[in-house]
């Protein structure tokens, strides 16, 4: 049988069995994810692209080739993610740019657009390495254009040139020091590879064959002797944190310029699309400053950033259980990275755009905006795809997965995970806890958890040592701006104008159930430190009448833009109780930060056992 020409119904088949054959090998793509950074997501990001392609692919009417290809690259730039996700999603873009006015295309025909979606490919990165992704598309078209030369079956030329792609792959092996050093080759080439298998095989057989999740069988060796049961060499920490992407669109976007613009905060710079539309993919330490740049040249959506250093801790430390939090949970950053603890951001709503919260808008600038008048300011829950990103780069390094989130009566967040961890195949896998507080109060009970996760607990483990954890943490708010309150309706009325009018400040707390509480008000908006000692101090008596026990408490200290204020009550807590540990100073996230307004103060402390009853 020969294929003489390729249409758009043979490319959307051979797409989805070639997206279908990557999918089934995510876990080892993700094993053997050492470059550019250890933070084993490859094979989750190439996934991801390409069942974003294959769904919009499913869902297309188009029968001609250039609709056809058109679909694919479009659904792939929306959904790039990650480096080879961006790159992957670049090569469609280029090939639709040269067939999207093609019915129907012969092998040289097809072999040019392959050629010049490469370069393209090759002009969208800032800084091109050799022995990745790239160096199996280019050998790959170079192949392909060799092959098409001597035949019009498309049918050969694949089969042909898958040969061809496999050896380059092997040769990256050597070309990187890092896949040297492990011993392996490339992952988001061997995913290109599974791409072009998936193909292959289905214009072979004519069938969607259920592949094993295991590597390429046959002649190639991809990690030699190396046991796939221990950890591959940890691997150095990329010079930069943040994995972060975004989509740009505006009329005429200067590709070129983004790049350009970019150069200066981080590495691995990929600004793949056209002058409409450009999926952005950077690492950098200042994902909110990369999104500012941005904003200059169009509308920025859709963005991400992912913390590679505690994903590459996570990966070289393969955990029996994960914990992970989102944005609300304020432990300080060093604690987070050194616990490993995965964080999924809520968005920040700023006149309607929306911002990551902490990763895409940074505590100084939402307080700016905070102080400004007019500015509307709003807080929604993390998208179910944000929940499915986390939960799939967790459960790829850990064996079970527990998710501490914020109250759910105070937000629709924990219930956003519960959903998206219920729906999974392995919802076995995951435990979903409520922490029933906020702030610093959820970041007490994160510590714990993240404590007993390094320690080798189980998830159910976990989840018990929260429901007993609970009842000992107490968390009070000293609010001295009434302003975020009285907007937010959470004082309102008669009772806004009193607290005004008398100079009464609250104190916020979180009870049992999770819920938002009064506990109790103080005179004076400078006032709010010595409420805090003073009602801690009550909370800690409990039945014994006293607090000097040796180390009985556990505290940490969040504020809204007072960091002296923070400061000044560390000391005074010093000062009054036995700590167990030296107390953690943080900024509080925008869930907090939003009603209690600037100048808030939160102290949560961890009783002792017996003052808690």
């Amino acid at each position: 049988m020969q294929i003489t020409y390729m249409n758009g119904t043979r490319l959307k088949i051979a797409l989805l069995a070639g997206a279908r054959r990557l999918g089934e090998n995510v876990s080892f793509l993700n094993r053997i994810n050492v470059f550019p950074v250890p933070d084993g997501d490859t094979g989750t990001n190439m996934a991801g692209t390409v069942q974003a392609m294959a769904a919009a692919l499913s869902a297309s009417p188009g029968v001609s080739l250039g609709e056809t290809v058109r679909t694919a690259a479009d659904s792939a730039l929306m959904g790039a993610k990650g480096n080879s996700g961006a790159i992957l999603a670049q090569f469609f873009q280029g090939l639709a740019e040269e067939l999207e006015r093609e019915v129907r295309v012969t092998t040289r025909a097809f072999a040019d657009a392959v050629g010049k979606a490469v370069a393209r490919t090759y002009g969208a990165l800032s800084k091109p390495r050799e022995g990745t992704l790239l160096t199996v598309l280019k050998d790959w078209g170079n192949a392909v254009h060799r092959v098409s030369e001597r035949t019009d079956d498309f049918l050969i030329l694949l089969r042909t040139t898958l040969h061809d792609a496999r050896a380059s792959l092997e040769r990256t092996r050597d070309m990187l020091p890092e896949l040297k050093k492990a011993g392996v080759v490339d992952a988001g080439a061997l995913g290109w590879v599974h791409m072009l298998e998936g193909i292959v095989h289905h214009i072979t057989h004519g069938q969607l064959r259920e592949f094993r999740d295991t590597p390429i069988p046959g002649d190639l060796d991809l990690l030699g002797d190396a046991n796939l049961e221990s950890p591959l060499p940890e691997g150095e920490p990329s010079a930069f944190r943040y994995c972060t992407e975004c989509l740009v669109e505006g009329p005429a976007l200067d590709l070129p310029a983004i790049r350009e613009g970019l150069s200066e905060l981080g590495d691995s710079v990929v600004v793949a699309g056209s002058g409409r539309k450009a999926k952005v993919h950077i690492h950098t330490d200042t994902p909110a400053r990369a999104f500012r740049i941005l904003e200059g040249f169009g509308t920025v959506s859709a963005q991400k950033a992912d913390d590679m250093e505690v994903q590459r801790l996570l990966a070289a430390a393969k955990p029996r259980c994960a914990v992970f939090v989102d944005s609300a949970c304020d432990l300080p950053e060093e604690e987070r990275r050194a616990l490993r603890m995965e964080r999924v951001p809520l968005t920040i709503v700023v006149d309607g755009v929306n911002y990551l919260d902490r990763d895409g808008l940074a505590p100084e600038d939402f307080y700016a905006r905070q102080r400004t008048p007019g500015v509307a300011l709003s807080t929604s829950q993390p998208s179910d795809a944000a929940f499915k990103r986390k939960l799939d780069t967790v459960l790829s390094s850990a064996r079970e997965a527990v998710y501490l989130g914020l109250s759910g009566p105070l937000s629709g967040t924990l219930e956003a995970g519960r959903r998206t961890a219920s729906g999974r195949s392995d919802a076995g896998r995951v435990r979903v806890v409520d922490s029933r507080s906020i702030s610093v109060g959820y970041a007490l009970l994160a510590r714990k958890a993240g404590e007993a996760a390094a320690a080798g607990a189980s998830a159910g483990e976990i989840e018990e040592l929260l429901e007993a954890l609970r009842p000992r943490l107490r968390l009070f708010v000293a609010v001295p701006d009434l302003s975020g309150l009285i907007r937010s309706g959470r004082l309102h009325g008669v009772k806004g104008l009193a607290a005004r009018a008398f100079g009464l400040r609250p104190v916020i707390t979180v009870n049992e159930e999770g819920r938002a509480d009064s506990a109790g008000m103080y005179v004076g908006a400078s006032n709010g430190r010595a409420a805090l000692v003073r009602m801690l101090r009550k909370a800690a008596s409990g039945r014994r009448g006293s607090v000097r026990a040796p180390a009985s408490l556990e505290v940490l200290v969040g504020h809204a833009d007072s960091r002296d204020e923070a400061e000044a009550l560390v000391r005074d807590l010093r000062g009054a109780f036995d700590l167990s540990r030296e107390p953690g100073i943080v900024d509080v996230s925008p869930a907090l930060a939003l009603h209690a307004g600037p100048g808030a103060l939160a102290l949560a402390a961890l009783l002792p056992e017996d003052a808690a009853r």
